[in-house]
């Protein structure tokens, strides 16, 4: 990402939590994709290299919700996609107010409103904690 380069260390992070949830690999994920960005309502106003950044950091936060569970009959899909779409929309609000290095402290939360319509309160935050631990254990090695 141009502000701050965080977009690499916070898709480590996002694989990272993913490999420990058994995710699958990178498949094509329901929710990953968006309506926002490249032809969407907000196309253009990012630069290439933020709009494949927020993609990708949204298709991992679909990974994680894949996950936790069968989101195909989940009753929970639809507050999914909402916390998805709201995780990329503050994204993409940061990033125009030049506020890339925001986004390692938003990531939990993301991680924490994607799960809470699948697992347990507890189960969510444990999972928001553990990115912080990831993003803070990257961070400490790219310094």
């Amino acid at each position: 990402m141009q502000t701050g380069n965080y977009g690499d260390v916070l898709l480590r992070v996002l694989d990272e939590l993913c490999s420990e949830l058994g995710a699958a690999e990178r498949e094509e994920i329901p929710g990953a994709r968006s309506s926002l960005g490249e032809e969407g309502v907000m196309a253009g106003i990012l630069s290439s290299e933020d709009e494949l950044a927020v993609r990708s950091l949204r298709q991992g936060l679909a990974r994680i919700a894949a996950a936790l569970g069968d989101r195909a009959t989940s009753p929970a899909t639809l507050a999914v996609q909402a916390a998805l779409d709201g995780a990329e929309l503050v994204m993409r609000g940061e990033l125009v107010n030049g506020n890339g290095s925001w986004l390692p402290r938003l990531l939990p939360s993301f991680v924490f409103l994607v799960a809470l319509p699948i697992v347990e309160q507890d189960r969510a935050l444990a999972l928001s904690q553990r990115c912080t631990e990831l993003i803070q254990r990257e961070l400490g090695e790219a310094r």
